[in-house]
């Protein structure tokens, strides 16, 4: 009579298995879960991203620009250090987006050799139409979930991007 093959576990850590601490279904389905998320939530970036006429990593940028931006503007550092990428994808992108008149470019007064970006005047109505699809979509995505779920998710994010960065670096 042949064996059930029995998939191996995919996590040692106890606190992270199932309850008889021999399987690991609860963290997969974790996985699967957190994958579809993600997914879905590109998605709908996406398709707010076409709402402007941009790709999503422009559009995840110009949010940042818009939500951040002082009067003088955002440095391209911060942005990247926001959406944690390297600053050279961001200078690409913003030269892009620069050409394509979501933003305008200053060169820092406090230090001339950094420049500052932020969401070009012209703009600025496409911003706030926006806004109402983002409101909806946003209120829709998260329906269900409380002020201190929300709270929660937050804090478990933070700790997950810095194990995910170290983690990747490693592979």
């Amino acid at each position: 009579m042949k064996k059930l093959f029995n998939s191996p576990l995919t996590i040692s850590k106890k606190e992270l298995l199932d309850v008889s601490g021999t399987t690991d279904k609860k963290f997969r389905q974790f996985l699967y879960d957190l994958s579809l998320i993600a997914a879905q939530l590109e998605v709908a970036r996406g398709y707010l991203a076409s709402q402007l006429g941009v790709s999503a990593p422009q559009y995840n940028i110009l949010m940042v620009i818009a939500q951040y931006q002082h009067l003088e503007g955002i440095s391209l550092s911060e942005v990247a250090k926001h959406l944690h990428v390297s600053i050279a994808h961001i200078t690409n992108e913003i030269k892009k987006l620069n050409q394509l008149g979501w933003v305008e470019i200053h060169v820092n007064p406090q230090d001339r050799r950094a420049r500052l970006v932020k969401i070009h005047t012209r703009v600025e109505k496409q911003f706030i139409q926006l806004g109402n699809y983002q409101r909806s979509t946003n209120n829709s995505l998260f329906a269900n979930l409380s002020k201190t779920e929300f709270q929660q998710m937050r804090r478990i994010l933070t700790k997950l991007i810095d194990d995910f960065a170290s983690t990747i670096e490693k592979l």
